[in-house]
């Protein structure tokens, strides 16, 4: 009958010295302390997204939200990924190098990362009810586009729309796309930026009139009515009306425009997500992703117990 690994492991152990016995103990319990620590990150994660409540854009309450909408860019020049061209609204990459070393017959080789990046361009989360400003820096992301291939040159010159089962070469390509009209779900915290501006009329005056008056040029085209060249009393009383009403047009068109919506990484230690994935299903990778987790926490910590058993020290 073959013997069990327990009493064989622990023989091994029991006559390892001391530095590699603490290194693996170490390296176990560690192990088995951050996994079940990450475990409840999980789990958290998936409790928060099946508990919270979805808001709409235009009506959320300031604070920690969770939204459900579409990518779209913002006006303005478009955002493509720098590695295959693609146009998105956020990208992540990474280029790695295929090295070889060793004597003849005896070679090995490994990927070193050459190369990576990530967009931190803004970009929009769209509802029937309006749209949102998104910052992904710090955000964790579920992209809706993941490939990975190899090529011959540093930079790809071929980029496939999946990954493929066969590429060859010795740099490998990563890229990660939230891809334009995704749909998006996202935990982060909303604010608005509303339109209840302090304005300061008398300093917004004060502030166009010396504007005007450093185009000397402009202001008496338009103001020097009997042509002597020089803005008399009777004429900057003109500039001054002049000025006013333009400052508070302006103060007018400010108040008419909609708030402006921003989502971006929580000031405490809430998550900060955004998604292709459907909560549903984002909720139950987390809790399967959380549940492998304590698995390994398990059986790192039981490894951790029996070596320590094993060398009479529990």
């Amino acid at each position: 009958m073959t013997e069990g690994w327990q009493p064989a492991f622990a023989r091994t152990v029991a006559v390892l010295d001391a530095l590699p016995f603490w290194i693996l103990t170490l390296l176990v319990l560690t192990v088995a302390l951050a996994s079940f620590i990450a475990t409840f990150t999980q789990l958290r994660r998936a409790r928060l997204s099946e508990d919270m409540p979805t808001s709409r854009i235009r009506s959320a309450a300031q604070g920690y939200v969770e939204l459900n909408g579409y990518a779209r860019l913002m006006p303005g020049p478009e955002i493509r990924s720098p590695l295959s061209g693609a146009r998105c609204v956020w990208w992540r990459y990474q280029i790695e190098h295929r090295e070889t070393s060793g004597d003849p017959g005896r070679r090995s080789s490994e990927w070193r990362t050459l190369e990576t990046a990530t967009s931190d361009s803004l970009f929009l989360i769209a509802d029937d009810s309006g749209d949102c400003v998104v910052d992904p820096d710090g955000a964790t992301i579920h992209p809706s586009l993941k490939r990975r291939w190899c090529g011959s040159t540093r930079r790809p010159q071929q980029v496939p729309e999946q990954t493929p089962w066969l590429s060859f070469g010795n740099y490998r390509y990563h890229e990660q796309l939230l891809r334009i009209g995704d749909p998006l779900y996202a935990l982060g915290w909303f604010r608005s930026q509303g339109n209840e501006h302090g304005y300061d009329e008398s300093g917004d005056l004060r502030d166009l009139l010396r504007d005007w008056k450093a185009d000397r040029h402009q202001l008496l085209a338009r103001f020097d009515g009997n042509g002597d060249g020089q803005i008399d009393a009777e004429e900057w009383e003109l500039v001054r009306r002049a000025a006013l009403a333009d400052v508070r047009q302006q103060h007018l068109q400010h108040s008419l425009d909609p708030d402006v919506h921003v989502l971006s990484r929580p000031r405490d230690r809430r998550p900060f997500l955004l998604s292709t994935l459907e909560q549903p299903t984002l909720a139950r990778r987390y809790r399967a992703t959380g549940l492998a987790l304590l698995l390994l926490s398990l059986a790192s910590g039981s490894v951790g117990i029996l070596a320590l058993t094993a060398r009479g020290l529990l």
